[in-house]
């Protein structure tokens, strides 16, 4: 079977009648709504991206990539059949599918799309996403039904060819609640709003189950993000356990300190309850004027994480002197091995500043890894190296852990399209990972892929 060519068609010539105004332009986030389907889509793998929207909101994007194409719809009040078919009408022979995607469903990641461009190289010619009883987009249709697509007149959509053909269908199920969302009035708006912007928006964006092992690795935010999610998690009412397998500098809340296994567990048992966190350490050592907690073997980890007292163990598996970037030394990270979820953080502050001791901790391992020369300026190129060497971001990583990698800092100047850069390089090799921009500072965090 002939590698299978993938168009994506990005429909966004809505005039959004029940929103009141124009709600693809409207800000989410610190940016359009439109950008964020656009941002998923050019950093999947898909082969081509099609725009089909209106002169203004076209001219409100500016240029785009050799992947984008942008096809102006005249006459919007025609329906999304309209779209749908211009949107068609400009694809080569060669392409073997198309993905229908929602200028309006701003969660939808560069991970969902490539999840059904493998269901394509697997020959699958119907699929949609399901959150729930409901098939709705992202939709893939093979070249099959590109003439019954041709076909719909007004506002009839790909909908209802998933339902003549409901038993051909694939079924796919977001990779977390909310992803399919749409925004349809300004309350969906503001409710998307707030959970992007607010710490919760995290937990969401992670991914996370009821119950996880979760090591953060790597450099720029690792404390500020176990910090974070803790308050998060515990606010939502589980038991959260924060650790450090190296050495952390002691935080502000409740600390357990008890080298003993046995103890330590019994200590646990009798302090943690539901929605509340406490750190837990082996001891307490004097730093530059601060106290560390003193790391615990990953053994001893594992073995509380397997009594089932905790709902979330968070553990620093790393070290990085405050640096925003570093590669792994021959002996980190430390990880347990029952890690269910790797978080790699990168700070985007290294971006553009030169490959030196004061940037990047573990500067030669990190130049060996990412081809970066020593005061050369960090590039979009080098961060993505590091992330896909098997010695890099994620070395050590279990096997069967979800492996997370998380742009810190975007709040800093041309820190978001340094991150788009990274996305897009990693898109061009497949990879089991999740992509995530944020402002830890400000609270805020996205999917990027």
């Amino acid at each position: 079977m002939a590698h299978p060519k993938v168009a994506g068609i990005i429909l966004a010539a809505g005039q959004g009648r029940r929103f009141g105004a124009d709600k693809l332009l409207a800000p989410l986030a610190g940016q359009p709504l439109i950008s964020w389907a656009l941002q998923a889509a050019l950093a999947s793998e898909l082969d081509l991206l099609v725009l089909v929207t209106r002169r203004e909101v076209a001219q409100a994007l500016g240029r785009g990539g050799p992947r984008l194409r942008v096809v102006l719809n005249p006459a919007p009040e025609q329906g999304q059949a309209a779209s749908l078919k211009l949107g068609l009408s400009c694809l080569e022979p060669e392409f073997s599918h198309i993905l229908f995607l929602l200028a309006d469903q701003p969660l939808i990641s560069a991970g969902l799309i490539n999840r059904f461009l493998r269901l394509a190289q697997e020959g699958v010619e119907l699929a949609a996403l399901q959150p729930q009883s409901r098939l709705r987009p992202p939709a893939l249709f093979g070249r099959r039904y590109f003439a019954e697509l041709a076909a719909l007149q007004g506002d009839q959509g790909g909908r209802s060819i998933l339902e003549r053909h409901a038993e051909m269908v694939r079924a796919l199920k977001p990779e977390w609640a909310g992803q399919g969302a749409d925004v349809d009035r300004p309350g969906d708006l503001a409710a998307l709003e707030q959970r992007l912007t607010s710490p919760a928006g995290l937990s969401a964006c992670l991914g996370l189950g009821p119950a996880e092992l979760i090591s953060l690795v790597g450099a720029g935010g690792k404390t500020t993000l176990m910090e974070a999610l803790a308050a998060v998690l515990a606010q939502a009412g589980a038991r959260v356990l924060c650790a450090t397998t190296t050495r952390i500098y002691r935080p502000a809340g409740r600390l357990l300190l008890a080298a003993e296994q046995g103890r330590l567990q019994e200590a646990v048992r009798a302090a943690l309850t539901p929605g509340a966190s406490l750190t837990i350490g082996a001891g307490l050592e004097e730093a530059e004027e601060r106290q560390k907690v003193k790391g615990l073997a990953p053994e001893a980890l594992d073995e509380l994480c397997a009594t089932g007292l905790a709902d979330y163990l968070l553990v620093e598996a790393d070290g990085a002197k405050g640096r925003p970037l570093k590669a792994p030394r021959e002996h980190e990270p430390v990880l347990p091995s029952w890690s269910t979820v790797v978080i790699g953080v990168l700070g985007l502050g290294g971006l553009g500043r030169p490959a030196d001791e004061q940037n990047v901790f573990a500067l030669t391992r990190f130049c060996a890894l990412t081809g970066a020369r020593p005061g050369q300026k960090v590039a979009p190129a080098h961060l993505a190296a590091l992330i896909r060497h098997p010695r890099g971001l994620f070395k050590a990583a279990p096997a069967a852990a979800r492996r997370l990698v998380l742009l810190n800092q975007a709040d800093l100047p041309g820190a978001s399209e340094g991150a788009q850069e990274v996305a897009r390089l990693l898109a061009e090799e497949p990879g089991e990972r999740r992509l995530l921009l944020a402002s830890l500072r400000q609270g805020r965090c996205r999917l990027l892929g």
